[in-house]
């Protein structure tokens, strides 16, 4: 801000004034790595239920002069969406988001890079979790899974379920800007031999063929609920949410890990830049990073842990992404370029996919 020449005293107010209210974007309000309060953002509904008991309220034992508050959104694109916004001015200091829009994040600095010195997990984090530049590393690893109701049998054990013609009208698959839609394409590109970094042409041409099939592109609420319901047969959805509604509805809903390729969804825990309590801010992501808040989400959740020195039971662990007897089927993925193509491949589904 510039200020205009006042005269004597009024120009001493005025500058006194600034100094004293001004919420400067590059002061921290609080600064001290053990107290104050925190503003977390992440993903809305059972994962911030499940986030909160396994992970926040152990961390307040162990930092009782650091609260934390935890705010939901709907998705990654709503909640990098809502951090734009309050750039001039930032009210959250930690935000948990998938890592292709955490990119873009970090590409148009809505998050700053961490210090290894006062987020010292991070050298523990599995090397596909990593970013470059100690930009917010993976929290927690996941696997794109075909979600059927109980009726159906048998069970699914391809994607080509998908394209059965006795579920037409009964398939769910969010679409692209989703990740789930995109996933699904890249999965089918792979499949017809395609490579994404050049062209997903034949990904698309697979989902088109899948639309007589597509009870909605754009399920509400959610993917899980229509399929428990049996308002839908099948969808596609991600393993740690549906490991944990299969348990939660007793079986009315089932995951099938189908023995084919899948992709690795990561989602990233970034500390936004101009944050107002990033040292607190830092030792909150510290702590989510460290093996005992790791291996407590994954029992609860079904997370894959993203820290190496995390040792969950083989139990809970055999339901995660990281189960040695799937991990050979992890489709590679550069999500920066994922994110780099967002809008182009947005633009393609809304042409060739919706539109059929």
């Amino acid at each position: 801000m510039k200020l205009k020449p006042l005269a004597g005293g009024l120009l001493a107010i005025a500058l006194a004034t600034v100094a004293g209210c001004s919420g400067s974007s590059s002061t921290p309000t609080n600064n001290a790595p053990d107290s104050g309060t925190i503003t977390v953002k992440g993903y809305s509904g059972i994962f911030e239920d499940v986030f909160k008991k396994s992970v926040i309220e152990p961390f307040q034992k162990k930092y009782p002069k650091i609260k934390v508050k935890f705010v939901g959104s709907a998705n990654s694109a709503e909640n990098l969406a809502s951090l734009r916004a309050a750039r001039n001015s930032p009210d959250t200091d930690v935000s948990i988001m998938d890592i292709s829009t955490s990119g873009t994040g970090n590409k148009s600095e809505v998050f700053q890079p961490l210090d290894p010195a006062k987020v010292p997990n991070m050298k523990d984090i599995d090397p596909r979790g990593k970013v470059e530049g100690n930009y917010g590393p993976a929290v927690t690893f996941d696997s794109l899974v075909l979600l059927y109701n109980e009726s159906v049998s048998p069970a699914p054990t391809s994607w080509n379920a998908l394209w059965d013609p006795k579920y037409k009208g009964k398939v769910v698959v969010p679409a692209q800007p989703d990740i789930q839609g995109a996933g699904l394409m890249l999965i089918e590109n792979a499949k017809a031999g395609g490579d994404y970094t050049k062209s997903v042409d034949q990904g698309v041409a697979r989902l088109k063929q899948l639309a007589p099939n597509v009870q909605t592109w754009s399920p509400q609420p959610d993917s899980y609920t229509l399929v428990q319901s049996g308002t839908a047969a099948l969808a596609v959805g991600w393993n740690a949410r549906g490991q944990y509604y299969a348990d939660e509805s007793h079986g009315k809903l089932k995951v099938a890990i189908v023995d084919e390729q899948t992709i690795f969804q990561i989602n990233t825990i970034n500390l936004v830049k101009d944050s107002p309590s990033p040292a607190a801010a830092q030792t909150f992501i510290n702590y989510t990073l460290s093996p005992e808040s790791q291996e407590s989400f994954t029992e609860a959740m079904y997370y894959a842990p993203t820290n190496t020195k995390a040792k969950p039971s083989e139990k809970a662990l055999k339901r995660t992404s990281l189960d040695p007897a799937k991990s050979a089927e992890i489709l590679q993925v550069d999500w920066t370029q994922v994110a780099a193509n967002r809008e182009k491949w947005t633009q393609l589904w809304r042409r060739e996919i919706l539109a059929s």
